[in-house]
């Protein structure tokens, strides 16, 4: 298979040189059909296509330009292979559209908060009446505290906070129609797309939601409550593992691998593009450095038989070996 990708990244290069050259192309053509093996790796070669062909027209013939530190340069040969599918593909527009999606809707976000943790970086927040919060990646959070109340609203990610008691001043953390209120406590609170998660390391919190499903209940250490499209499941895990994420740990039990890889996102230059997709519900258990999230996605996928490729800093690829 190594060959046929050497190969189908080589004509991926030749055919972005030369595209009206007909001779070319008719050899591509009998390579392609030669061997089933051929066609696996060019789809896999051109999976990035459709993120390419979503950057600007003025990008797509940029040849050489530099990005962040990374020099797009002639003479393929002389670099590494995954660098030079990149530049082949068109490196600079792929950087410059990848860019822009991972900013363009964190730019939002930031108007709307009062702290932001950017990519890759946890932010520590202290607040005026004592309390800590502890930002993950690509989480913010708007505060609004005064003499009578302390309120504080996740706007985008997870957050874990160790919550200074007040009784006079009950601390809520406003997720949408869900509130958490502190009644004392250290607990950890995730906004997903379609879910909410709330996690109690220390303490007790009291959880209620307005909309629907319209419910209030409390969570002592150890317990957690999830609501993922209008349902509510519940569990325990061991309260020390609890906001692991700050230690920079990602525990994993019996996660599906879509999962983790939503969880490394954050902690990710780029995105990760999976052309396999059976691999996608694959259950994981195991403990992960997030300071190293590409090699975490390694080490997820080698025992399912997954392959990461970097296609480039911006673009992880896995594909079955």
């Amino acid at each position: 298979m190594d060959d046929a990708e050497d190969a189908a990244i080589g004509w991926a290069l030749f055919l972005n040189e030369e595209p009206d050259n007909k001779e070319l192309r008719a050899e591509f053509e009998h390579w392609l059909h030669e061997n089933p093996l051929n066609a696996q790796a060019w789809r896999q070669v051109t999976a990035v296509s459709d993120i390419i062909q979503s950057a600007p027209i003025e990008r797509r013939s940029v040849r050489k330009q530099s990005i962040m530190g990374w020099q797009l340069v002639q003479g393929w040969r002389s670099v590494p292979r995954a660098w030079r599918l990149a530049s082949g593909l068109g490196g600079a527009a792929l950087a410059c559209c990848l860019a822009l999606l991972l900013a363009v809707p964190d730019l939002k976000v930031r108007f709307q908060a009062d702290q932001y943790a950017p990519l890759g970086e946890t932010r520590i927040v202290q607040l005026a009446d004592g309390s800590e919060v502890v930002l993950a990646p690509r989480s913010a959070i708007a505060i609004h505290m005064t003499d009578a109340e302390r309120h504080v609203e996740l706007v985008q990610g997870e957050a874990f906070f160790t919550v200074h008691h007040d009784a006079a001043r009950l601390f809520t953390v406003q997720i949408g129609a869900v509130s958490v209120k502190d009644i004392g406590t250290a607990f950890d609170v995730q906004k997903a797309e379609h879910q909410i998660t709330v996690r109690v390391r220390e303490g007790a919190v009291h959880l209620a939601s307005s909309a629907h499903p319209v419910f209030d209940r409390d969570l002592h250490a150890g317990e957690w409550s999830s609501i993922v499209d209008g349902d509510i499941q519940a569990g325990f895990l061991p309260p020390e593992t609890i906001g692991a994420w700050k230690d920079g740990l990602l525990i994993a039990r019996d996660e599906s691998v879509a999962d983790l890889i939503k969880t490394l996102a954050p902690w990710m230059r780029g995105q990760t593009v999976l052309l396999h997709h059976a691999l996608l519900k694959e259950r994981v258990t195991g403990v992960y450095d997030l300071h190293q999230p590409d090699e975490a996605l390694r080490l997820i996928m080698r025992p399912l038989g997954g392959k990461v490729v970097a296609v480039s800093p911006w673009v992880h690829l896995v594909i079955a070996r």
